[in-house]
């Protein structure tokens, strides 16, 4: 805790120095509710991008630009609606009979309803959904609206004549709406030279031909929305097809299966209704509802690099209970409690529980050689764990963010995860036993001037047997970065992470190679976005060394370099072309004798092709080669075929993804 207070107040003292400097306008944090509203706006393409031109995702943006923003979308709202009035049919008579008092429509114009297009009435479902959205967000930046020369008070009352129309039209059509997306993906390796690789997931391809490593995936996922009352909403979201048995888990280490069946799960359904607690505005939700906080305490892991089905890879656990958010001012309160694996059983275990990371370096002293040289071991560090999975059966947790000042938020959390009791057992003997995960964190985001922003996030995970703590130390993680945007088209991070060698949270900051979640390191990261017209810039590296605790894999003097270079060529509207490198340079001085240089390199092809508005292509092709520099296949893990410490194999996918 000191440690996270000291940083947050080093951080605060930059900030406040950074204000003394510029006046800037009051920023809005990436935590703040008005991100996910304005991200679901851009979703819907009522908004086209921030005012800029471009979609900064979380980057931290003023009230300002939020404005604008919301000043384009009431615009965009006026257009859209008056768009789909004009294809309710109306008689071709010179005069429309009159109407009587508060009707909405005439009789002759509820007869023709069921003549204008099957889409209509999900459209005016999205646009109903987009009007509360922009009618919250008119509230919170109604000072920043009237600067712009907004008058909200009026656009507030389009709104809601437009609402009034748009909620009669849903009426005679349909209260209830229907959704969904298909996905089939063919996913095959192939061994070259007669060797095996590992792939990006962490999985060891096969020994042979693409026939005979190949896997053909499907799911549907059917979504059913509507409303339950003027204010009530409902959301159940079925999938169906073999995706998530394939996936095996939230984790990245439970075997899968070579030819999984299909299998049915209730990933949603989920009741939302406004509240109003100790007179403020406040949300619930209860049933099976999506939930996620932070990468370093709660988020799905990416446990499929090659292929993409959102509802995967955005970060968020499907559980079961209630989660409830309350805005007083600048601060804002949530709470939820739910049961992580009761979503669904396989043959694979409970793959949707919220699932301890697995990344483990072997707990407990090192062991040393005949020759008495400490041994951290001469595998990849992700065969060096224990390999299982920490599967919890509930989870609790509390976040709280706060506006201080004009441009710095703070946020931070607190979860509780309890389940089975779990033995680990120890190098040297011994095991480690314990069954209940308390994670907590603090952020802080702040904007030191117009283009510059800083970022500050500690996570620390206790492990506790009962209300006995027995991991308390070497246990948490820091993450800081520091952004400028030279212009709408180039921008560069560069942070610093370290990550300790027991540090156990359900999420997901990252990968170097096929290790995700890497543990036991400190360095540097360095990020590099340019836009050169219609070719996309993408460079990173990291620099990092082992953080030499006890209980550690990496050693002081070992160094990783990880390098990402790639290319992204937009050769038509519909059409992009991409190749990228990546590759894992170890030079490890302290854990081998002599020092050894292992590499791992990536090197990737891909198409994605915009079949229409509703229907996407994507291929890939990505060539594997190691190389163990001496240390044989220990390096690799088990199944690799290796003769002279090289493993090379080819991975393609292909992927066909229909929403409708």
């Amino acid at each position: 805790m000191k440690r996270l207070l000291l940083g947050l107040g080093v951080a605060i003292a930059m900030t406040f120095a950074g204000n003394a400097w510029a006046q800037v306008p009051p920023d809005v944090p990436p935590g703040h509710w008005a991100y996910d509203a304005i991200e679901e706006l851009v979703a819907e393409g009522i908004i086209k991008g921030y005012p800029d031109g471009t979609f900064k995702g979380r980057a931290p943006l003023t009230r300002y630009e939020f404005a604008i923003a919301i000043r384009d979308a009431l615009a965009a709202i006026q257009q859209r609606i008056d768009e789909v009035r004009a294809q309710i049919p109306r008689d071709q008579r010179p005069v429309e009979p009159p109407r009587q008092q508060g009707e909405i429509f005439t009789r002759e114009e509820k007869e023709k309803l069921g003549r204008i297009p099957a889409d209509t009435a999900e459209r005016l479902q999205r646009l109903e959904e987009a009007i509360n959205r922009i009618n919250r967000l008119a509230t919170e930046f109604q000072d920043e609206l009237a600067s712009l020369g907004v008058d909200v008070e009026a656009a507030k009352r389009d709104l809601a004549n437009l609402r009034r129309r748009v909620e009669a039209i849903e009426e005679e059509l349909k209260r209830i709406r229907i959704s969904g997306d298909v996905t089939f993906v063919a996913r095959g390796t192939h061994s070259i030279d007669d060797r095996t690789a590992i792939d990006l997931n962490g999985f060891p391809t096969g020994l042979s031909g693409w026939l005979n490593n190949a896997s053909v995936l499907h799911e549907l996922g059917l979504s059913i929305s509507g409303r339950l009352s003027d204010t009530a909403s409902a959301e159940v979201l079925l999938t169906v097809g073999n995706w998530l048995p394939y996936l095996g888990s939230a984790s990245q280490f439970v075997a899968r299966n070579a030819n999984p069946n299909t299998d049915i799960v209730l990933w949603k359904a989920a009741v939302s209704t406004p509240l109003n607690l100790f007179g403020t505005e406040a949300g619930l939700t209860i049933g099976r509802f999506e939930n996620r906080i932070h990468p370093l305490t709660l988020w799905r892991p990416d446990v499929d690099v090659y292929t993409s089905i959102d509802r995967y890879d955005n970060g968020y656990y499907s559980m079961d209970g209630g989660k409830l958010t309350i805005g007083f001012g600048s601060v804002e309160l949530g709470l939820y409690a739910a049961k992580n694996n009761t979503v669904s059983a396989n043959t694979v275990g409970n793959y949707m529980g919220v699932s301890g990371v697995g990344v483990w370096p072997r707990l407990g002293p090192l062991t040393p050689n005949p020759a008495g040289t400490i041994v951290r071991g001469v595998g990849h560090p992700s065969t060096q764990i224990t390999n299982a999975t920490y599967t919890y059966d509930q989870s609790a947790g509390v976040t709280l963010a706060v506006n201080l000042g004009e441009n710095i938020t703070l946020s931070g959390e607190y979860i509780v995860l309890g389940g089975p009791q779990i033995n680990i057992p120890l190098v040297g003997g011994g095991n480690l036993t314990f069954n209940r995960a308390d994670v907590f964190a603090g952020h802080l985001s702040a904007k030191l001037f117009d283009r510059l922003n800083l970022s500050v996030d500690y996570a620390q995970s206790d492990l506790l047997r009962g209300d006995t703590r027995v991991v308390k130390k070497e246990n948490w993680a820091l993450l800081a970065g520091i952004s400028y945007a030279f212009s709408d088209d180039l921008s560069l991070k560069v942070g610093y992470r370290e990550v300790r060698p027991v540090f156990h949270a359900p999420g997901y900051w990252g990968r170097i190679g096929y290790w995700h979640n890497p543990t036991d390191i400190k360095g540097v990261d360095a990020a590099l976005a340019w836009r050169l017209g219609s070719i996309d810039v993408d460079l990173r590296g990291g620099f990092y060394k082992g953080t030499d605790r006890p209980n550690s894999y990496v050693g002081k003097d070992d160094e990783i370099t990880h390098i990402v270079a790639g290319l992204g060529w937009n050769a038509a509207e519909n059409l992009k072309l991409s190749v990228s490198y990546e590759g894992v340079l170890w030079n490890l001085k302290t854990s081998t004798a002599p020092a050894q240089k292992p590499t791992e390199n990536y090197i990737t092809l891909g198409v994605d092709y915009k079949l229409n508005d509703n229907a996407a292509l994507k291929l890939l092709y990505q060539v594997v080669d190691f190389n163990s520099k001496g240390l044989g296949n220990a390096w690799f893990g088990p199944g690799i075929v290796s003769p002279d410490n090289k493993a090379r194999a080819g991975v393609g996918v292909a992927q066909v993804s229909v929403k409708f």
